[in-house]
């Protein structure tokens, strides 16, 4: 029997401090740790935005671990 394999996406569970605090003009949100801020309406979507900008943020140190195809052979 041929092995098979199978891609998934996991979404690995990090603990992250965020800060939220409500404004004349809506919802603030900060990570101090990671330099991040956002900015919305209401907590919800100030909430959703935060998770967005950590998940970028988090993708963008993989891509740059990530050994480049263009590097120089052996």
């Amino acid at each position: 029997m041929a092995n098979h394999s199978v891609t998934l996406r996991v979404t690995p569970f990090v603990r992250i401090d965020c800060k939220f605090w409500l404004t004349d003009n809506g919802w603030n949100g900060s990570c101090d740790r990671l330099s991040i801020t956002v900015q919305a309406g209401n907590f919800e979507h100030a909430r959703s935005q935060m998770d967005m900008a950590l998940g970028k943020y988090i993708e963008s140190l993989v891509c740059e671990a990530q050994p480049s195809s263009t590097g120089q052979a052996a």
